[in-house]
């Protein structure tokens, strides 16, 4: 039998009601969502769930509409055009000045542009430098307690400091890329990086970090391997506040996961063909799933939630498994394992929040300087600078002087989580099935 609301009587009665409603007209005008109002008329099949439903539906029974809901209906329609076409224009300024859609350049021609400068430097094998040793810059070792093993650097003059604005890639004799650092990638577009920067700041404030023997804060997002005495591959659940309401903590992960992933397109975009396609390799012959979080079933998109309204990039690449936010972390000498030949960051943010605590005198840094130990080069942390590194030799950042305030994000690729993923495969053995069911909230 027809759903009753097929019937023109009932849809005429319907429009009417529509028409008559103070609320509903007032939704209208406000330009407000649409979808609570329209429940409010009744759930049958035939009835309006959205605002896209809704204007189908008038425009298939025209006759039946009242002119009042017509005009209305009409003026909505134009604004939500407007609003899309306004964001669309925004999506494509924004991925114009990030080349998010442009094809990554080589090393060679990223020097070509005249704007970047590129080294042949070979990594050393020096088994002086300890793991573990603290580092600290020259004329900052009132930084360092007494006793601590520390290195200053530069050690002497065979070291290599990269400047705040300065764009360098470092090849081996090999002619693989060693080291990458671009500056500037974001620089039309500073109300992004303030929005970047308020969400890693949330971040902190709301998830446990990991590595809690190393100073600041680092944030874990995506999979893991669990606690290295129990090793089982999931998602991350790092949130402090474990009655947070299931909507709460979507949205914030939300947010999370549109970060990582505006991260990831633009270091992909950003930095040197070889190193993004190198990766790319290794990440699909892993066969680990995407970023995502607990209850998001979709595998592609994310939105940012700018001031002046959200920017959603719908089809644009997730993530990959493992990401980390970040805020004043500082780590001694140390080497990562990986799955993937680099490890990519963004630093998003580098100030001087209170002079008077951190006392500049001549040409002493402000500390948090990346130091790629094995490769004997300091790089001066500065805001809005992409980086490609290979951490299976020695590094580590400098201790930082109080008062200053360095965020950023990187895409790791951890050989332990990769383990425990073949681990969880060999006992599931559908990925897709496994994924699903670790996504899913539970009941």
């Amino acid at each position: 039998m027809a759903s009753q609301s097929r019937n023109p009587t009932h849809l005429g009665q319907y429009f009417e009601h529509l028409a008559g409603s103070t609320c509903f007209m007032y939704a209208l005008k406000i330009r407000s969502d649409l979808d609570k109002d329209l429940l409010a008329f009744g759930d049958d099949p035939g009835l309006a769930k959205s605002a896209s439903h809704m204007q189908l539906l008038a425009t298939k029974n025209a006759a039946l509409v009242p002119e009042s809901l017509k005009e209305a209906l009409s003026e909505y329609s134009l604004h939500r055009h407007r609003k899309r076409n306004v964001a669309r224009s925004k999506k494509r300024t924004i991925a114009k000045a990030l080349s998010l859609h442009a094809t990554p350049l080589t090393a060679q021609s990223l020097a070509a542009t005249g704007m970047v400068k590129v080294v042949i430097h070979d990594h050393f094998d020096d088994t002086s430098f300890k793991r573990g040793t603290l580092l600290v810059d020259c004329g900052n070792e009132d930084l360092v307690d007494s006793g601590s093993s520390t290195l200053s650097v530069p050690v002497y003059g065979s070291w290599y400091v990269i400047k705040p604005d300065e764009s360098i890639i470092f090849i081996n004799s090999n002619g693989l890329v060693s080291l990458a650092v671009l500056c500037g990638r974001c620089s039309q577009h500073p109300d992004l990086l303030t929005y970047v920067n308020n969400i890693i700041n949330e971040a902190v404030n709301d998830h446990k970090g990991v590595r809690p023997t190393h100073g600041g804060e680092l944030i874990q997002f995506g999979w893991n391997a669990g606690p290295c005495h129990a090793r089982v591959f999931g998602l991350v659940n790092n949130l402090t506040n474990k009655r947070l309401l299931m909507t709460a903590r979507q949205e914030k992960d939300s947010r999370a996961l549109g970060i990582l992933a505006l991260s990831w397109n633009l270091l992909v975009a950003s930095l040197p063909a070889e190193v993004s396609a190198s990766c790319i390799k290794a990440i699909d012959g892993a066969g680990l799933p995407s970023m995502t979080i607990k209850g998001d079933g979709s595998d592609s998109g994310y939105t940012l939630d700018l001031p002046n309204g959200p920017l959603c990039f719908s089809t644009a690449k997730w993530a990959p498994s493992e990401g980390y936010m970040s805020q004043n972390y500082e780590s001694p000498i140390h080497t990562d394992q990986l799955y993937v030949p680099y490890a990519m960051n963004w630093v998003t943010l580098h100030s001087i929040v209170d002079p008077d605590q951190c006392q500049l005198h001549g040409d002493h840094s402000s500390g948090g300087n990346y130091v790629d130990v094995s490769l004997r080069v300091v790089v001066k942390c500065a805001t809005d600078t992409v980086m490609s590194m290979q951490p299976k030799f020695k590094h580590g950042t400098t201790l930082a002087q109080e008062g200053v305030c360095r965020q950023g994000t990187a895409i790791n690729f951890s050989r332990h989580i990769k383990k425990a993923f073949n681990e969880a495969i060999a006992i599931e053995g559908d990925v897709k099935a496994m994924v699903t069911q670790l996504v899913e909230e539970k009941k």
